[in-house]
C-alpha cells in the first residue's frame, strides 16, 4: 500500500471521529433551546415616563406580548439623581453657591464647608457632593459607599435631618457605579411574574461578606440568571473562585454577553465561568444609542441574527423611545416588536420561555489527538502534491505527531486545539484547490470527449467535499463550551484565507504549466512576466485588485468594509426564507465560479480557467471559514454550507449557458 493510501485512510478514521464528536455537539445544541426575552428595567421606566403611563401597567402590556425577563440594574447615584432622590454636585459649585448665600438648607454639609481651610476648599474642589433628607436614602448610601470608597475618600455627615456625602472620586465615572439593588424594584419584577435578572456590578475591594449577600438576594427572589454589569465579574480578580463556587452551589447561571471576537469580555469571564461548570447563557442587545437609531425592523432582525448564528438565548431588550411620537405609539411598537421576535423564535423551531443553560461539553486528548492525526495526514498529502518525496513525508508525519501529541497532553493543550484548527482551515481547503486544478489538467490534456454537465458537477462535488472535511475537523476539535459560548476562539482567520489562495496561484502554475522543478518554475514566471498586456489585461487585474481588497478586508469579525445596505436587506430576506443563509461569496461568486473555471478548462482557455480558478477558490476555502465560527449552531452552518451548494451550483449552470450562447452568437457575427 502507498503512502498516499494510508494517509486517506488516516484521514477517513479522523473523519468519522469528528462526526462522532460532531453528532454529540448537536445533540448538546439541540438541548440549547430556549429563548428568553429580556427587557431592560431602566428603559422601560423611561418608556413609562415618556407615555405618563404607569410602570406596572406598561410591563404588563409588554408581558402579554411574550416579555419573559426583566433585568434590574443596581442603584447609582445618577438614578437617584434622576429620580429627584438626592442632589449631586462638585464641591467647588457647592463652595460658590455657599459663598453667595450662606445658607445651603443642609446643616451637616455648612458645618462640614465652615471647617474647611482655604487650601482644602480649592484642594478638594472636584470632590462628589451627594445631599438627601432621605434618612432611607441616606442609609443605604452610608452602606453602600463605605464599601466601596476608601475610608480617607468618603465624609459621612448627618445633622438634624440633613444628610451629605463628599466623595473622593472622578464624577463622571463613579455616578454611573453600582451601589447595589433596590430590592422594592426586585420585588416588584417579581410579584409581576417575570423572571427577575439582576446586573450585578463588582467594585475595588469586594470581600466574602459582600458577595455573600449578592448572593443572598439572588436567592430571596429566586433568581435563575445574572448578567454582570459593567467590565468586570462579581469578584474580579481574587474572589472570582469564592463568588464562583457560591453561584454554582445555588444553581445561579451567568449571562455571557455576545460581543464580536477580538472584543473583550467582560474581565475575568473565563476563569469564572470554568470555575461555575461553564452555566452559561449567551446574551446579545443592542445598545441604548443604536436603539434610539434603528428603526423596529432592523433592530429584529440583529436579534433574529443573533440567535440563528451565534446561539444567542437571551435577547437583550431595551425599550425603544420615540419622543416625537404619541403615547400608544411608543407603547405599540415596542409591544409589536416583542410578539415579532417571538413568532421569529417559534418558527425556527425554538422555544419560549426562561433560558437555560448551554450543557457543558469538552473533548478528551485522545479525541483531540485522534482529529489532529487527520489533519497531518492532510499536510502530508498536501506536500505530496507539491513534490515531497515519500521519506521525507514519513519522517515529517512521526515529528509532526509527536509534537502534536505531547502539546495536546501538555498545559499548552488551548494553543494546539487552535493550532490545529488553524492548520486545519488552511490544509483541506487547499487540498480541494489541488484537487480542482488537477481536474482542470486533465481537462486541458484530455484525449477523449468528456460531458461538461458531469464533470464539471462532479469536480463541484468532490472539491466542496474535500474542504468540508476540515470544516467538520475544526467543528469537532473545537466542540468545547469555551469555544461554543465565545469565551474563547478560533484564531488567524485572515491567514486562513489567504494562505490557500497563495497555493492556488503556485500550484496552478505547477501544475497547469508544468512546472515541477524549480528551473522550470522560475522559466514559467520569466514568460508570465514577459507578456505583452493587453488593455483588457489591465482592466481584468484592476477588477481583480478591488475585489481583492474588498474580500480581505470584508473578512474576519470587524470587516473593514462594511456591507451595504441593499446587500444587508437581501441578507434578511434570505435568513427569513431560508433561516441557514448561505454566505454571499459562496453561493453567488465562489461556487458558481467553480463550473465557470472548468468551462473555460473545457474551452482550452488558461487564463480564463486561470482567473475564474482564483474566484473558485474563494468558495472552496470559505467553507471552513463559516464552521471556524465555533460559537454558530452546527446545524444551521451545516444547512447553510449545503444550501450555498445547490444554489452556486445553479447560478454557475445558468452562468455557463449564458457564456456559451454569447460566445456562440459572436461566433456568427464575425
Amino acid at each position: 500500500m502507498n503512502l498516499k493510501k494510508i494517509l486517506i485512510i488516516i484521514i477517513a478514521l479522523s473523519l468519522i471521529v469528528s462526526v462522532l464528536v460532531d453528532v454529540n455537539r448537536i445533540k448538546v445544541e439541540n438541548k440549547y433551546d430556549t429563548v428568553e426575552i429580556v427587557g431592560d428595567l431602566k428603559s422601560f421606566k423611561d418608556l413609562a415616563s415618556v407615555t405618563g403611563r404607569d410602570l406596572t401597567s406598561v410591563l404588563s402590556d409588554m408581558k402579554s406580548a411574550g416579555l419573559i425577563g426583566v433585568a434590574v440594574n443596581e442603584v447609582t447615584l445618577e438614578s437617584l439623581q434622576q429620580s429627584g432622590e438626592i442632589s449631586l454636585s462638585l464641591l467647588k459649585d457647592v463652595i460658590n453657591l455657599y459663598l453667595l448665600s450662606s445658607n445651603l438648607g443642609n446643616e451637616a454639609l455648612e458645618d462640614y464647608l465652615k471647617s474647611l481651610t482655604d487650601k482644602e476648599r480649592e484642594q478638594y474642589g472636584n470632590y462628589i457632593v451627594v445631599t438627601t433628607k432621605d434618612v432611607k436614602i441616606f442609609n443605604f448610601l452610608k452602606e453602600a459607599l463605605t464599601k466601596r470608597v476608601p475610608e480617607d475618600g468618603l465624609k459621612v455627615l448627618e445633622k438634624r435631618g440633613s444628610y451629605a456625602f463628599v466623595i473622593n472620586k472622578p464624577k463622571d465615572v463613579f455616578i454611573t457605579k453600582g451601589l447595589g439593588f433596590d430590592e422594592s424594584d426586585l420585588g416588584l419584577v417579581k410579584s409581576l411574574g417575570f423572571d427577575v435578572i439582576p446586573r450585578i456590578e463588582n467594585f475595588t475591594g469586594i470581600r466574602d461578606k459582600d458577595i455573600e449577600e449578592y448572593v443572598d438576594i439572588l436567592k430571596k427572589f429566586n433568581v435563575k440568571t445574572v448578567i454582570f454589569n459593567g467590565t468586570d465579574v462579581l469578584g474580579n480578580p481574587e474572589k472570582i473562585p469564592y463568588a464562583a463556587s457560591l453561584f454554582k452551589k445555588n444553581d445561579i447561571n451567568v449571562g455571557i454577553i455576545d460581543v464580536p471576537m477580538g472584543k473583550k469580555l467582560q474581565e475575568g469571564m473565563n476563569k469564572f465561568a470554568k470555575f461555575d461548570s461553564y452555566k452559561g447563557i449567551k446574551v446579545f442587545g443592542v445598545s441604548e444609542a443604536e436603539t434610539q437609531k434603528y428603526d423596529a425592523s432592523e433592530i429584529i432582525n440583529r436579534w433574529y441574527r443573533g440567535m440563528i448564528e451565534r446561539n444567542v438565548r437571551i435577547i437583550y431588550m431595551r425599550a425603544k423611545v420615540e419622543h416625537f411620537k404619541s403615547a400608544d405609539y411608543n407603547i405599540e411598537q415596542n409591544k409589536s416588536m416583542i410578539e415579532d421576535m417571538t413568532k421569529y423564535i417559534k418558527k425556527v423551531g425554538l422555544k419560549v420561555g426562561v433560558a437555560k443553560p448551554l450543557s457543558e461539553l469538552h473533548q478528551s486528548k485522545l479525541t483531540e489527538i485522534l482529529i489532529s492525526l487527520g489533519v497531518i495526514a492532510g499536510g502530508l498529502l498536501l506536500l505530496q502534491m507539491l513534490g515531497i518525496g515519500d521519506y521525507v513525508l514519513i519522517l515529517l508525519g512521526l515529528l509532526g505527531t509527536v509534537l502534536t501529541s505531547l502539546v495536546l497532553v501538555s498545559r499548552f493543550n488551548d494553543l494546539g486545539v487552535k493550532v490545529i484548527a488553524l492548520a486545519s482551515s488552511i490544509i483541506f481547503p487547499s487540498l480541494g484547490i489541488g484537487y480542482f486544478i488537477d481536474k482542470m489538467k486533465e481537462i486541458l490534456d484530455r484525449k477523449k470527449n468528456l460531458s461538461f454537465t458531469y464533470t464539471s458537477l462532479k469536480i463541484f462535488i468532490n472539491s466542496l467535499l474535500i474542504s468540508f472535511v476540515g470544516a467538520l475537523s475544526i467543528a469537532a476539535i473545537m466542540a468545547d463550551s469555551k469555544y461554543m459560548l465565545k469565551i474563547d476562539y478560533f484564531r488567524g482567520v485572515k491567514l486562513s484565507f489567504v494562505l490557500p489562495l497563495l497555493f492556488y496561484v503556485l500550484y496552478y502554475i505547477v501544475k497547469i504549466y508544468d512546472a515541477n522543478d524549480w528551473k522550470t518554475f522560475m522559466e514559467r514566471i520569466k514568460e508570465f512576466l514577459n507578456i505583452d498586456i493587453k488593455v483588457w489585461h489591465l482592466v481584468a487585474i484592476v477588477i481583480a485588485g478591488i475585489i481583492g481588497i474588498i474580500y480581505i478586508s470584508r473578512t474576519g469579525n470587524e470587516p473593514i468594509v462594511k456591507p451595504t445596505e441593499l446587500e444587508l436587506k437581501f441578507r434578511d430576506f434570505l435568513e427569513h426564507t431560508l433561516v441557514a443563509r448561505p454566505r454571499t461569496k459562496e453561493f453567488l461568486i465562489g461556487d458558481p465560479a467553480i463550473i465557470l473555471a472548468i468551462y473555460a478548462a473545457f474551452k482550452n482557455s488558461k487564463g480564463w480557467a486561470f482567473i475564474m480558478g482564483i474566484f473558485a477558490s474563494i468558495g472552496i476555502l470559505s467553507i471552513v471559514n463559516t464552521f471556524s465560527h465555533i460559537g454558530s449552531v452546527l446545524p444551521i452552518a451545516i444547512e447553510r454550507t449545503v444550501i450555498g451548494w445547490v444554489l452556486g451550483a445553479l447560478i454557475g449552470m445558468i452562468a455557463v449557458f449564458i457564456v456559451d450562447k454569447t460566445l456562440k452568437n459572436i461566433k456568427r457575427e464575425y
